[in-house]
């Protein structure tokens, strides 16, 4: 059995929002049927109840803007894909300046978990509704490369990110005992009794619950499983997953 752990990115490992808002300023700015008035409080508002980049347009179009909670029962359309390709768009020259990536700061748990990431690389996935490429070149960034990243291509491809965690085997309790972090309770619901340990960090961009961790409690967990994996026998994980 394996020991896996999955991370969220944006709010888990990084303060993105910013970032994410400035694109999407950039990718309205002046087009026609297009808010020019969204600030960033708006943005945050909005922004937990965002799975994929064409949802934003929901909350900068003049006509067809929608409330986040209304966001999950609708289908996106041909404006709706436009924007996601103007966001795309504006985010791939945004990333052209060499020094992109400082505008989204790491949190903490990051510079905690960064070492052991970069000593266990296989034991590591990062799972986000972030386009792959923008996950990578942070990371790179940071220093830290060969670990696995899923990101807004496979999680349509999967139709979510439980989807990408099933094709992946890690539900399979039988081949993982895996630890999937998230900050979003939503993102994180699907996950419940599927992973062994779905886990919902108190920090990031949603409000905490009792069951939530702290970065020092996810990173005495992810250290401690790490330990048990290098000491327990492979034959006698299937008791202790059980």
């Amino acid at each position: 059995m394996e020991v896996k752990f999955i991370l969220d990115f944006d709010g888990v490992l990084f303060n993105s929002a910013f970032e994410a808002f400035s694109v999407c300023q950039f990718a309205a700015s002046e087009q026609p049927g297009l808010r020019q008035d969204v600030d960033f409080d708006a943005f945050m508002a909005f922004r937990p109840a965002v799975t994929d980049a064409w949802q934003y347009h929901r909350l900068y179009s003049d006509s067809s803007a929608v409330a986040p909670d209304g966001l999950a029962s609708i289908a996106p359309d041909e404006a709706d894909w436009a924007f996601a390709k103007s966001f795309f768009a504006a985010r791939a020259e945004m990333m052209a300046d060499p020094e992109w990536a400082k505008v989204m700061p790491p949190y903490p748990f990051f510079a905690k978990l960064k070492p052991v990431m970069l000593a266990h690389p296989d034991r590591f996935a990062i799972l986000s509704t972030r386009n792959v490429e923008s996950i990578r070149r942070t990371l790179a960034w940071h220093g830290v490369d060969g670990i696995a990243v899923f990101g807004q291509e496979h999680v349509r491809e999967q139709g979510g990110k439980l989807g990408v965690a099933k094709a992946q085997g890690w539900c399979d309790r039988e081949r993982h005992m895996a630890l999937y972090l998230d900050d979003m309770t939503g993102h994180l619901a699907p996950f419940e009794g599927q992973v062994l340990l779905p886990l919902h960090a108190d920090w990031g961009y949603d409000a905490a619950t009792a069951s939530s961790i702290s970065q020092g409690q996810a990173m005495r967990i992810i250290t401690s499983l790490l330990v048990l994996a290098q000491q327990v026998p492979e034959a006698r994980w299937q008791g202790i997953a059980a």
